[in-house]
């Protein structure tokens, strides 16, 4: 079993972080400009936001983040199928927070936010155990 290295981890926290900085930015953006700029239904605009951020944040991942050259094999379908949980679970908060705050831009604005910061957790917690785990 691998040994835990601080070092290391807080490096990749620091590169996760930075990553998440870019794909959330962009997923935001488009969430905003669909959902607030053109009354797209708020479902509607949070897929097309995590898909726009997902897409972005493949490449990060991989190449950034866990600087993986060569990925283990499967490690894009892991990513997949990360991505799918990760997003079940954003839609499920969403969908309540929804229900617990206003329906007005700043209550719809705070819905967004609190689903997004469920599944980026979820995504890195799956992302450093799974999909892009250290070689044995």
């Amino acid at each position: 079993m691998p040994s835990f290295d601080l070092k290391r981890e807080a490096g990749l926290l620091a590169r996760f972080g930075g990553a998440g900085v870019l794909t959330t930015a962009l997923g935001l953006a488009v969430i905003l400009i669909l959902d607030i700029g053109l009354g797209f239904d708020r479902r509607l605009a949070n897929a097309c936001g995590y898909l726009a951020g997902a897409t972005l944040g493949l490449v990060l991942q991989k190449r950034f983040v866990f600087r993986q050259a060569d990925p283990a094999r499967g490690a894009t379908l892991r990513y997949v199928a990360v991505m799918v949980i990760a997003f079940a679970l954003n839609q499920v908060v969403l969908t309540m927070a929804g229900v617990a705050l206003p329906d007005d831009r700043l209550g719809r604005t705070a819905a967004q936010l609190v689903a997004m910061a469920t599944y980026t957790a979820t995504q890195f917690a799956l992302f450093r155990l799974w999909v892009f785990r250290p070689a044995v």
